[in-house]
């Protein structure tokens, strides 16, 4: 698989997520207002009571837009820090969903998730957050991931997922992040290294 393509693929992704979330909010926040007020004055004034909610949920909206920016740059670098030092050289066929894999109305504070090998090898529950986030009246899991995800990092620090069959990526890293540091301790200085180059020697989601 083309990481490269990949990383530059996530990137513009989350740019154009909140580009896009942020601008339709904007539009109804700042926008309404002023609309209405040419409705009023054109005999409309009904139109301005209709659009009022609207202009509610723009401005909830749009600050929660801003909010979220700080969250959004951490994990985006982490992702594109991690695939600029691994590959999506490992296809996992089996994932299990453990926390809130039935979520469609609000989403679960923390997602967890195993994935396991042809051969049996199993994952640290991992926690993952999808990248770009979704939108709070869709499903939070990637679609397709139940097909497997191809991988890219090393676990015990923390890697990033791509689904194959929806074109989704999330960073992961694992559940218990000091019950998983004996892995950590006990890795070769070359894996140790690589893991500090990718920023994932720290919990990070």
């Amino acid at each position: 698989m083309d990481t490269a393509a990949l990383r530059r693929k996530l990137t513009g992704r989350v740019w154009w997520t909140g580009i896009r979330n942020g601008g339709i909010y904007a539009i109804m926040a700042f926008g309404g207002p002023a609309l209405g007020a040419a409705a009023n004055r054109a005999g409309l004034s009904w139109l301005f009571i209709v659009g009022g909610p609207c202009i509610f949920i723009g401005i909830i909206g749009f600050f929660a837009t801003l909010s979220s920016i700080p969250v959004a740059v951490i994990v985006t670098r982490s992702c594109r820090k991690t695939l600029a030092q691994y590959s999506f050289d490992a296809f996992w066929p089996e994932i299990t969903k453990v926390d809130g894999a039935e979520a469609t109305k609000g989403r679960p504070k923390n997602m967890t998730l195993t994935l396991r090998t042809a051969e049996g090898q199993e994952s640290p529950l991992m926690r993952m957050n999808p990248v770009p986030r979704r939108a709070p009246w869709r499903n939070p899991w990637p679609k397709g991931i139940e097909s497997g995800v191809y991988v890219a990092g090393d676990l015990p620090f923390g890697a990033v997922g791509y689904v194959p069959s929806s074109g989704a990526f999330f960073l992961m890293q694992p559940e218990d992040w000091d019950t998983t540091a004996h892995d950590r301790k006990q890795a070769a200085p070359d894996r140790v290294t690589r893991a500090q180059d990718a920023d994932l020697t720290r919990r990070i989601i």
